[in-house]
Formats: C-alpha cells, sequence, structure tokens
C-alpha cells in the first residue's frame, strides 16, 4: 500500500501538515481489515522566498487541533459526502473571511466546498465528470442560504478572546510561560 505522503514527498508541495477527520462511523462489509473510519486533509504550500514554514495561523485557527471529529452528511446523494464545517474549517483558516480568495475543488461531487466558499464570501471552481453530480451542486449552490446557520456554528469555534501575547501581557492563563511561573523557577534556583 502507498500512503499519500510517499506520493506528496515526491512533488513540489510542502507538507504543512496532515489533519485526520475521523468520521466517527464506517461502512465495512467485509471483514478483511479493521473499519477505517478516518480520512485525511493535507494541508500543502509552496515555499515563496524560501520561507519554509509557511504563514502563521491566526491565534483563533491554533486553537483547533488535528483530529477533527463527526459524521458524514446525511440526506446526500454522494456516495461519500463529508459535514459542511469540514470545508469551512479549512477555508475559515487558509484563506480567512475577509479578503476574497479562490476555492478549487476538482471533485466537486454534491458541491459541499462551493458552498462552503461561496457562504463565506469566495470564488469558487468545482471540477467533477458525473453531470448528476454537478447538477446537484448547482442546486445546492442555488440554496445554499439556507445552509448559512452551520457556517455560523463553525464561524463561532474561530473566536479566541485574547491572543497567546495578550494573555501573556495581562500575566493570565499561560502556563509555565506566565511572570507567575518565572518567579517560581527563579525562587527554585536560588534554593539550590
Amino acid at each position: 500500500m502507498i500512503h499519500p505522503m510517499d506520493w506528496l514527498r515526491r512533488t513540489k508541495w510542502t507538507i504543512k501538515q496532515e489533519i485526520i477527520w475521523d468520521r466517527v462511523i464506517a461502512a465495512n462489509i467485509r471483514g478483511w481489515r479493521f473499519w477505517q473510519v478516518e480520512e485525511r486533509v493535507y494541508w500543502l504550500y509552496k515555499p515563496e522566498n524560501g520561507y519554509k514554514i509557511g504563514a502563521e495561523l491566526r491565534a483563533e485557527d491554533a486553537k483547533m487541533t488535528s483530529i477533527w471529529r463527526s459524521v458524514p452528511e446525511n440526506n446526500n446523494p454522494h456516495p461519500a459526502p463529508f459535514p459542511l464545517w469540514l470545508p469551512a474549517r479549512v477555508i475559515i483558516s487558509v484563506l480567512g473571511t475577509e479578503a476574497p480568495g479562490v476555492v478549487l475543488d476538482p471533485y466537486v461531487g454534491s458541491g459541499t466546498t462551493a458552498v462552503a466558499a461561496k457562504l463565506l464570501g469566495h470564488e469558487y471552481i468545482g471540477i467533477d465528470r458525473s453531470e448528476s453530480y454537478l447538477s446537484y451542486a448547482q442546486e445546492r449552490l442555488r440554496n445554499a442560504e439556507q445552509e448559512m446557520p452551520k457556517i455560523r456554528e463553525e464561524m463561532r469555534l474561530h473566536i479566541v478572546g485574547d491572543t497567546f501575547s495578550e494573555r501573556k501581557t495581562k500575566g493570565m492563563n499561560v502556563g509555565r510561560f506566565g511572570p507567575e511561573s518565572r518567579e517560581a523557577s527563579l525562587v527554585g534556583a536560588r534554593l539550590l
């Protein structure tokens, strides 16, 4: 079996992160292997001007973990639909919501990614070879506003009160990096 990382390492893309979508459920009809309940999201980019690690996440996005759990979308004719929050989370974290960007989905299927892009104020390009999926995606895009509550729910997860730097300046909630922990370690060092 060839892991996707083996293929990705042969490209000119840099792998920033592998994110796991834990679908929680699986449809393993045969007992040939363990039930596979996860899919992977690969965050790739091309380094510019020798900058190898890419841009830092905003504080509101950096609080997310690399494992995202939720069941697939239901009431969808596509055999492998993912929930609307999944592409919305990626779009919010990578493109933000202020300046419009372009989202390309080479396998648009039922249009979930295009709907997320549209509702977040971005342009989108969807490609698929199935006329029936393209028709369904177009219909879904015409009625996209009905899915806005799901987008708002995801956007609430990207709100953070104070950044790490702001909390540190105020002396709050920063663990071993706070001023009181530094003072305690200096006292401990003097006792030795």
